[in-house]
């Protein structure tokens, strides 16, 4: 049976060599030939750690990065822990989050310094939305504004309130085939006789249409993007 253990001073003479030799070769890896891949880790066993301190099962040394990142390579400096992928060999920091609060339904997010972050679960009813660059939990409002002139609907709009009072204004849609399941609602607010007028993105439609003429005041139009064509709900 292998000794799983070093050799014991003035016990183990004329075995010594064999037991450290079974000891080296539990985690080491050997072929018995004069090869460069001889005494390489072919499996790397942790042993538990316990509550004690000093006793972590793996611990780093914070050190400086290398100037040149190599793939493979594990690396800790300060507080941020890196791995280099082999592709293009690109040095990628390890996200890290303190879950000491954490519950259910949490989220995480990178903030400026490349951290994870924890946003709490929002209650029933909330929405997520982003504000100043950041996600947070809102009521559900809608964003609105009011164009005077030809206008094309970008993302982030919601609501947009047509006012043709000093000229015709075409508000254009954006593609459908990047807005799926995008809702926009454009009303006229102006009882001028000038003209507005939802207007489709190439070779888009809106209801089988090119383009549709909101008449009077007050009239409006919701429209919502299968990825492929507006239609009107």
């Amino acid at each position: 049976m292998a000794q799983q253990r070093l050799p014991i001073v003035n016990s183990d003479d004329g075995v010594w060599g064999d037991i450290i030799r079974q000891y080296i070769m539990k985690e080491h890896f050997n072929d018995d030939t004069d090869n460069p891949a001889n005494g390489g880790h072919k499996t790397v066993t942790i042993r538990a750690g316990t509550a004690s301190a000093g006793t972590a099962p793996l611990k780093f040394t914070s050190g400086t990065l290398m100037s040149s990142p190599e793939a493979g390579a594990v690396e800790y400096n300060t507080d941020a822990l890196y791995f280099t992928i082999a592709t293009g060999t690109v040095r990628k920091k390890i996200a890290l989050y303190d879950d000491t609060s954490g519950a259910t339904g949490d989220i995480y997010y990178r903030d400026s310094s490349g951290n994870f972050v924890r946003l709490a679960a929002g209650s029933n009813g909330k929405t997520l939305r982003v504000a100043s660059g950041l996600p947070a939990w809102s009521d559900e409002t809608f964003a609105t504004s009011t164009k005077t002139s030809n206008y094309t609907i970008t993302g982030t709009d919601v609501v947009v309130f047509a006012d043709a009072t000093s000229g015709n204004v075409t508000i254009t849609l954006p593609t459908a085939s990047a807005n799926a399941g995008y809702r926009f609602y454009v009303k006229r607010i102006d009882a001028s006789g000038n003209s507005v007028s939802i207007a489709r993105s190439g070779s888009d439609t809106i209801d089988g249409q090119t383009s549709v003429n909101v008449v009077a005041q007050y009239d409006s139009y919701t429209v919502v993007s299968n990825g492929s064509l507006w239609y009107i709900i």
